[in-house]
Formats: structure tokens, C-alpha cells, sequence
């Protein structure tokens, strides 16, 4: 008989500062809690999420997934065996999005990071004023862990997955709140991109049912090093993020008849893409409909300007009418001090079907799309790589 190994309980603590704005995290949407802003609950959802993006590829179906989630992280019925508490946490100073891009940008640079901010922004008609976040949100992660020595490496790499691709707070796939560590970096910051992928490469599962980092992509910009204690050192890479998200969703990687080069991106300009078109002659019970931009995120909410298409794109699955995106944008900090913009394309279930204005249709990726073929793209998260390397994102790494 096969006995389980002994598991003994353990201490670990590891200190954070946030090197972007931290915006939202409280139980009240779109609020910041100036005195807590980081909640215990907070943290232990985004490392059940990095968890399972880390863990869940050795799982070959959810349910045996959900079985060894619960048992590490418990459930509504069951303790875990891994009990966190968030100490010593405090934020420098106030910043709303119009102190990051007075004015939303201009024409010729775009909105930047500010792209990544809009649920933050005023919104006049609802009379819903700006919202504020935190600048250099501080704070000590305390664990303690009841784990087999192969359970505490799996916690250990999700640590590190969320700390490199993920962050705190709301809008974290955007590189809102993205995390540093302050002592002991060279155990939980990368000392080069190689070691993203001797760290997070494992064999990718042979069917995706899960959101995984085996079989991501990590495009990478290139490295600067701010000052260790500027509060915005993380700001430069984020706004060059933002030029691309925003350049990318335009779609401006098409040829300019003018110059037969790729297109500059051109914040006044229209789309490129044809799903707008696409949506103008949707017809009330049609069966299928193809579109790029929903592989990307759900929901998308189209507002009526002039005779456009207007309405809302919902996910059709068992979870809701949400589907996270499988793109993260954020800047990634290393143990040299370095950080560097990237693009992280996760290994993701794709959708199949769409719900629009209710209507529920089958989905499939456009076969003329212009933006794909300038791209030379078979879908759309393959035109975000490529355009990601068109974008000066030139490093590759491969999990």
C-alpha cells in the first residue's frame, strides 16, 4: 500500500508593492479602500486563479480539477490547507485616470494607459463621477501552509505566476495594480525571460478545458530600468501597453494605400476590422455569425453614434455571460531591477457560441477579415502575437 507523504505546517511571508495604480478590490465596485485596500479574499481568488492556470494542466478534466482545488484551497463546505492573512499594508497617494493622460491623450498619441482605466473614468450620463485609485499600494502576504513538499512547489509557482502575470485589485489583465516584490527577489522575480519559461513550461493538456499557462505565448518588450523607489517606475512599460491594446482593437496593422507600408496607428481613424460591419447586417434569427473581437473578451457593448450597430455581445457558457480575456497586458518586473512590457497570450478554451442582443448564435473566426490577413493571422489571438511583434514586443518566450 502507497502511504501519503507527511505534511507538515509552515510559515512563508512575502512582501508587494504595486508598480501601477491599484483601482477598485473593495466589496463596493469601482471603490478603492483607502485605509485596507488590499483584502485577504482578494488575494486568495487571484491565487486560486494562478493555481489553476499553473497546477490545472496535469488535471484532464475540470471536475478532477475542482476536486484537488478544494483541497488545497477549500470551498464553501471544507477548510483548505492553505490559510492567508494580508499585514502592514498602506498606499502612497490618490490617482484618477485624468492625473495619468490629462485630456485622454491627443490625436496623435492616443489615450495610452488610460485605455486600460474607462470603468474609472466620469461618465456624465450616468452621473457615476470619477473614480480614484492608489499609488504604491504596499503590503505583507503572510501564508501558512499544511502542504506536501510537491503541493507547497505547485502554491509556489502560482505565487510567482502572479506576481510576473497578474496583480491586485481590478483590471489586473490590463496591468492595473501589477506587482513587484520588495525582499528576497530572486525568489519570486524572474532573473530573465529563459527563466519565465523554465519556471511555468509544462506539457499543455491535450484538450483545453481550463485556462492554462502550458502552451502560452509571452511577447516581450524591451527592458528599462526606473529608479528603484520612482512610485511610477512601472508607468513607461504600461503606456506602451496601452498604445498597442488601443492600436491593436483598430485594428491599424492593415496596408495604407498611401505609402504600401503597415498602417501608423492613427487614434482618429476608424476601424479595421470587419465585425463592426459584420453586426450592421446581422439579421433577427440567423444562425451563425463571424466575428474576431469576441475571441479577445465578452462581454462587448457596442453604443449607438449616428447609424452604427448598437447592443451587447454576451459568452454563452455554463459560468455566465463573461469570458475573461486570454490576452494579459502588464509590465513585468525582474530580480535585476529591470522591467519590461509584455504581452501574455494564455492557453484558453475559445468560444463557440455568442449571444447577440440576446440572440444565441454559433461563432467562428471571419475568413476575410482585413485585419487577419494583413496580419496573416488564421485567428485572432495569433494577430495579437503578430502584431505584438510588429509593435516592438520582438522577444518571444514560449511555455
Amino acid at each position: 500500500m502507497r502511504t501519503a507523504k507527511p505534511r507538515s505546517s509552515e510559515r512563508g511571508v512575502v512582501t508587494l508593492r504595486t508598480i501601477t495604480p491599484m483601482f477598485g478590490g473593495s466589496a463596493i465596485p469601482r471603490e478603492v479602500d483607502r485605509e485596507n485596500p488590499v483584502r485577504a479574499a482578494s488575494v486568495r481568488g487571484h491565487l486560486r486563479f494562478w493555481w489553476r492556470a499553473t497546477a490545472g494542466a496535469r488535471y484532464a478534466t475540470a471536475e478532477e480539477l475542482f476536486r484537488a482545488e478544494e483541497e488545497i484551497w477549500g470551498s464553501a463546505e471544507r477548510y483548505g490547507r492553505v490559510a492567508l492573512r494580508v499585514v502592514e499594508q498602506r498606499g502612497e497617494q490618490e490617482v484618477r485616470p485624468s492625473d495619468l493622460v490629462p485630456d485622454r491623450g491627443t490625436a496623435r498619441t492616443g489615450p495610452m494607459e488610460r485605455f486600460f482605466l474607462h470603468p474609472f473614468n466620469e461618465n456624465k450620463r450616468e452621473n457615476t463621477p470619477e473614480a480614484f485609485g492608489l499609488q504604491s499600494v504596499a503590503f505583507t502576504l503572510e501564508l501558512t501552509l499544511n502542504l506536501a513538499e510537491s503541493e507547497k512547489e505547485h502554491l509556489r509557482r502560482a505565487i510567482r505566476a502572479w506576481i510576473a502575470f497578474g496583480g491586485i485589485g481590478a483590471r489586473t489583465r490590463r496591468g492595473v495594480g501589477a506587482l513587484e516584490v520588495t525582499e528576497d527577489l530572486k525568489d519570486w522575480l524572474p532573473s530573465s525571460p529563459e527563466q519565465l519559461r523554465e519556471w511555468f513550461s509544462v506539457q499543455p493538456p491535450k484538450e483545453v478545458c481550463h485556462t492554462t499557462l502550458a502552451g502560452a505565448v509571452v511577447r516581450l518588450g524591451p527592458a528599462r530600468r526606473p529608479e528603484a523607489k520612482d512610485p511610477y517606475k512601472g508607468h513607461a512599460a504600461w503606456r506602451e501597453l496601452g498604445r498597442f491594446w488601443a492600436r491593436f482593437r483598430k485594428g491599424h496593422f492593415v496596408e495604407d494605400p498611401k505609402t504600401n507600408e503597415t498602417m501608423a496607428y492613427t487614434p482618429m481613424a476608424g476601424g479595421k476590422w470587419l465585425d463592426h460591419q459584420t453586426l450592421l447586417a446581422f439579421q433577427h434569427g440567423q444562425k451563425q455569425i463571424a466575428l474576431a473581437k469576441p475571441y479577445l473578451g465578452l462581454p462587448i457593448v457596442y453604443q449607438r453614434l449616428g447609424k452604427s450597430f448598437s447592443g451587447t455581445l454576451e459568452a454563452v457558457h455554463t459560468g455566465g455571460r463573461r469570458m475573461a480575456s486570454p490576452v494579459i497586458l502588464k509590465p513585468i518586473v525582474f530580480a535585476d531591477g529591470s522591467i519590461r512590457p509584455a504581452v501574455i497570450i494564455l492557453n484558453a478554451p475559445v468560444p463557440t457560441r455568442i449571444r447577440v442582443n440576446g440572440e444565441e448564435l454559433t461563432l467562428q473566426v471571419p475568413d476575410d477579415d482585413p485585419v487577419l490577413d494583413a496580419l496573416e493571422a488564421r485567428d485572432p489571438l495569433e494577430a495579437v502575437r503578430k502584431a505584438a511583434h510588429l509593435q516592438g514586443f520582438t522577444q518571444e518566450v514560449r511555455l
